[in-house]
């Protein structure tokens, strides 16, 4: 009788300590710093009339501006280049130049329009904002591409892609 109620007793404190962990959890889950989204700041493409060119590294360079036209100097900016059609997925974080103005090197692989979707934090403030953009030149070789450029001539292409592919010799590949 004795070894019973030990064993009742035991699952009890067991119970309450998983309750009592399990409420920990949600009122820190609960009280942590929440983003809140920013949608009155302003993102420049200074890039915007240029025509990049694949296979070359290229110095991408945004400007940021809160809602009363100050630049914002101390931001966490991120981006990922992509093209449709194709997967990249090139991640790149954005360096603080000066007077709200931040930088990234990438490489692009493939001609076309590409989008930049970015990711900016400031001071429990999130921004994004989509920037489209056109690339230049021919199929890049491997060689010559962005690190981090999940591309590869095994996925599926789109027809311009896939008819430009055809006209470059396979040792230029």
């Amino acid at each position: 009788m004795r070894l019973e109620q030990e064993r009742i007793l035991n699952r009890v404190f067991i119970t309450i300590s998983i309750i009592f962990i399990l409420i920990s959890s949600l009122f820190l889950f609960m009280t942590l710093p929440k983003s809140e989204l920013e949608t009155r700041w302003t993102l420049s493409f200074t890039g915007a009339d240029e025509l990049f060119q694949t296979g070359q590294a290229v110095d991408f360079q945004l400007f940021l501006e809160d809602e009363l036209g100050a630049p914002i100097e101390n931001a966490n900016m991120k981006a990922v280049f992509d093209r449709p059609g194709t997967v990249h997925q090139i991640e790149k974080t954005f360096s603080r130049i000066e007077g709200g103005l931040y930088e990234t090197e990438v490489i692009f692989s493939v001609p076309g329009t590409w989008i930049a979707m970015v990711e900016v934090n400031q001071k429990g403030r999130t921004y994004y904002n989509q920037i489209l953009f056109d690339v230049g030149g021919t199929i890049a070789a491997q060689s010559n591409r962005d690190l981090n450029d999940l591309f590869h001539l095994k996925q599926p292409l789109p027809n311009d892609l896939e008819r430009e592919l055809n006209s470059i010799p396979v040792f230029n590949r």
